[in-house]
């Protein structure tokens, strides 16, 4: 049976008490750090032991102490703290006479006038010093910078569901890791991998069509970045909120999000994304020709200044985007403007780079904008069409993203209006109804 109340340090302290074990005895049969429990002998009452260690101390009490311990216990935390605190302070002053007359006698020196020893006053002022150092472990810092930057890196070739129940058991114990560390480095460090974790899991949620969640993530990242004072990471989730917003159809607000994310990035590496990805393509649905024109060429101007990368790096890389991926949001913005011939030059240009293994989803949906894309041109040719459009689905394994959901639509939509609703069209819903349903 479980205690009724939750455990402070003054109960842990009389649990120690009654059990009769010193702090290193306590701490080692309760399996925690000798720091953890003069935490709570220092605290008392104004120390809540966090969740794992109430159940700790629930078992120790209900399992390993006595029906004495039991009993001693119950009648230490019946006296009340301030009678503890009494018991205590007066032993340590006793402590500090004896050892005062021993080196007297000793000719071991004088105490200091005054000095009191340990008291209450300096216990706690050594707690609040305590946590002030508290740090955490640099290898699990590492770690978890490693397992989340490999997350970002490989995303185009993962299943991103599969990466949920990690990333948000991870974002949980972050909070925590947060919260106890008081080194300024570490705690730096950990708000940047809880950023990306965040960014990572508002990225996925756009990829299902949660737009809620996404923007409540997005919003989370950009933030923890920005406490973590990281121009990088808060230009970053600028990018994220761009992008959430633009498939939920706020373009203008995804314009806003990726001009504010331009000027958080000072020309660094995020700025070639979130111009292309994020400006050029949020002017296409609002109708700016010349904006498009003039951000695509400052996009490629950047990425020939940012030293970018060769072949096709995440699509929601800490880095710069490279030329592939440049073309391949170019070729989606002209599609916005209903500009085929543009549409062809730059998804050429991208899927020169772009194959099954390294972008399996940005290939797909480039091949979804070149179909479009014969809809739409005067010489239009449906054939050729629905054929790339099939070829488009079968390129990328598992269930298809938001983003390809969107894009099929529109290919539909408009083929529909020019061809009306054929059996190839159907063919072509069927197909995708058929990835849908893939697990």
């Amino acid at each position: 049976m479980m205690r009724g109340r939750a455990w402070t340090g003054f109960e842990a302290a009389a649990l120690q008490e009654a059990m009769r074990k010193s702090i290193r005895e306590f701490a080692g049969l309760l399996g925690v750090e000798t720091t953890t429990v003069n935490n709570w002998r220092s605290g008392l009452s104004a120390v809540k032991p966090r969740s794992t260690a109430q159940a700790i101390l629930d078992t120790a009490y209900l399992q390993r102490a006595s029906p004495a311990d039991r009993e001693r216990f119950e009648q230490i935390v019946a006296d009340g703290e301030s009678v503890w605190r009494d018991r205590h302070s007066t032993l340590l002053r006793h402590t500090e006479t004896a050892v005062a007359n021993t080196d007297r006698v000793d000719g071991g020196g004088l105490s200091e006038i005054g000095d009191q020893g340990i008291t209450t006053d300096l216990l706690a002022v050594l707690g609040r010093v305590h946590k002030l150092s508290r740090s955490v472990n640099p290898e699990i810092i590492d770690q978890l910078r490693i397992g989340t930057h490999h997350a970002i890196a490989n995303y185009e070739t993962v299943d991103p569901a599969g990466l949920v129940p990690a990333l948000k058991q991870q974002r949980e114990w972050l909070d925590g890791l947060i919260d106890e560390c008081n080194h300024p480095k570490q705690r730096s460090e950990l708000l940047d991998i809880a950023s990306e974790t965040s960014g990572l899991l508002g990225y996925i949620a756009v990829g299902t069509g949660h737009y809620s969640m996404a923007r409540a993530y997005c919003l989370e990242s950009f933030h923890l970045g920005d406490s973590a004072q990281n121009a990088n990471l808060t230009a970053w989730a600028r990018g994220l909120q761009s992008f959430c917003e633009y498939y939920a159809g706020r373009y203008e607000r995804a314009l806003d999000y990726a001009r504010d994310g331009l000027a958080r990035a000072e020309d660094g590496p995020q700025s070639v994304r979130l111009a292309i990805n994020g400006v050029a393509r949020a002017m296409g649905k609002l109708g700016d020709t010349d904006g498009v024109r003039r951000t695509v060429d400052r996009a490629y101007e950047l990425v020939t200044c940012d030293d970018a990368p060769d072949g096709v790096p995440s699509s929601i890389s800490l880095g710069s985007y490279s030329a592939a991926q440049v073309a391949g949001n170019a070729a989606t913005s002209y599609l916005s403007l209903a500009m085929p011939d543009k549409v062809e030059q730059y998804a050429e240009l991208a899927l020169e780079d772009m194959n099954n293994t390294n972008s399996p989803w940005g290939r797909s949906l480039v091949m979804i904008d070149v179909a479009r894309s014969h809809v739409l041109a005067d010489n239009a040719d449906r054939d050729a069409a629905v054929t790339i459009m099939h070829d488009a689905l079968d390129t990328a394994p598992g269930k298809p993203m938001a983003q390809v959901q969107r894009r099929v639509a529109e290919f539909l939509r408009d083929a529909a209006e020019r061809w009306g609703y054929t059996s190839q069209l159907k063919g072509v819903r069927d197909a995708l109804a058929s990835k849908d349903g893939e697990k």
